[in-house]
């Protein structure tokens, strides 16, 4: 996919209009429109806002492809959200030398002990 499907999607998705989103950004409403049918990009500071407004990656916003979730306050993640997470941890430890692996698996203790004391 690309950037006008992605965020028409997106948009839709939350049952936001071109005019809601176009008020969000500081922008007109056919600037929207150009962004989701006529190839029109907008600048780094509104792909930054519009990646935050609907919490995906600004790389998700470009390509349809979500190498992270945007998490913020520390709030719970939906089953959609924890299995995109799981399934590029596995990806992207697949492609790591051994010691690597190893190092990750030890932060990954260190941070589950940090944060199992910090609960009790």
């Amino acid at each position: 996919m690309n950037f006008a499907n992605n965020l028409k999607q997106l948009r839709q998705g939350r049952h936001m209009t071109q005019e809601a989103l176009a008020r969000y950004l500081n922008v007109t409403r056919p600037t929207i429109a150009g962004y989701e049918t006529k190839n029109k990009q907008p600048d780094y500071d509104k792909l930054q806002k519009i990646a935050e407004y609907f919490e995906v990656s600004i790389d998700y916003l470009l390509t349809g492809n979500e190498t992270s979730v945007l998490v913020e306050n520390d709030r719970a993640l939906d089953p959609s959200q924890t299995m995109l997470l799981e399934k590029n941890l596995l990806k992207y430890f697949s492609q790591l030398s051994s010691s690597s692996k190893q190092e990750l698996v030890n932060f990954s203790k260190f941070l589950y002990l940090q944060e199992h004391n910090r609960l009790k």
